[in-house]
């Protein structure tokens, strides 16, 4: 793995809906945890769609295009709860949901040199979750792998020419098991494996998803009434492994005062960081520097010791 530069293709991990009609503003800032009505073009928000119970239907990013429209991006596994979800909702309102993604292919770029090869000096001030437009495809800024990951959306030729650029800059095209090693050093859950419908974002820490300023949104009031009143009982956090092996994800933590502590959902063995997890950890036990023992369903010790981290993960 090329750390200054790498990329991996993103066509089928997430899908691509553009939302047009006048009322596009107004309809989807009631919907999603982010601010839609403070953006303008070329910014975005990294925002959640919820239930009315507050649980995630998924994480998304909206991109404010100007007159072409609100783009979204989200996990393709979830791209029809969110078009039901949305369209259920738009009954009087001028607002039309598109799936842009068999037109459209995505590329993922990462690394220290991934701004300065592909967008140059329109790079060095771009902010997290805005993007440019230039020569048939947008480019954002976003969090994806650790901060200045870049997303290239755009037609199947266009994207191709950013591919032959990273290629011929030295780029190397990233593995599935690299592209985890990444995304779980810089501490950033994903969609169907770290958090779903059945958790809510403070548990996900999804906190940067939340908006508490821009008034009404969809499961507002389970947001609000958990920040206000503290009342969270689990939430995901980062845990380095030391001891008996790699255990299988899904194992289970446990603590002298909590047996069932929580839970392992994501593992890589990165070699910055060494054996590292994200997993949910019961509120008495998640503070940092807390060791936790590592077990199977049954309660029987896997011989592993999971520690409390500060996300990201530092180096060894």
């Amino acid at each position: 793995m090329n750390r200054a530069l790498c990329y991996r293709r993103l066509d089928t991990e997430y899908a691509r809906l553009l939302l047009t009609g006048q009322d596009r503003v107004r309809f989807l800032h009631g919907m999603v945890t982010c601010d839609v009505k403070g953006l303008s073009e070329g910014s975005g928000a990294y925002g959640t769609l919820l239930t009315v119970k507050g649980k995630v239907i998924s994480d998304l990013v909206v991109s404010h295009r100007g007159a072409a429209g609100l783009f979204l991006t989200v996990r393709a596994q979830a791209v029809a709860k969110v078009c039901e979800s949305l369209e259920r909702y738009i009954i009087v309102d001028d607002a039309v949901i598109t799936n842009e993604s068999a037109a459209l292919v995505q590329l993922g770029v990462y690394g220290a040199a991934a701004r300065a090869v592909v967008l140059g000096d329109a790079g060095a001030d771009l902010a997290p979750y805005h993007h440019v437009e230039r020569e048939g495809v947008t480019i954002l800024l976003c969090e994806e792998l650790g901060p200045g990951s870049l997303h290239v959306v755009g037609s199947a030729a266009a994207v191709a020419a950013i591919e032959r650029q990273l290629v011929e800059a030295g780029a190397t095209l990233l593995s599935p098991e690299e592209s985890e090693i990444l995304r779980i050093e810089a501490g950033r859950p994903r969609f169907g494996v770290d958090f779903d419908e059945e958790r809510l974002p403070q548990e996900a820490g999804l906190d940067d998803a939340l908006s508490f300023t821009k008034g009404c949104f969809l499961g507002q009031e389970v947001v609000v009434r958990l920040r206000d009143r503290g009342q969270l009982n689990r939430k995901l956090v980062g845990l380095r492994l030391s001891g008996g092996g790699v255990p299988p994800v899904h194992s289970k933590l446990s603590h002298p005062s909590r047996p069932h502590a929580g839970e392992l959902t994501s593992i890589a063995v990165s070699p910055r960081c060494g054996t590292i997890a994200l997993g949910y950890v019961h509120r008495t036990c998640w503070e940092p520097g807390t060791q936790l023992e590592v077990t199977d369903a049954e309660g029987h010790s896997l011989g592993c010791t999971a520690t409390i981290t500060e996300l990201p993960f530092p180096e060894r």
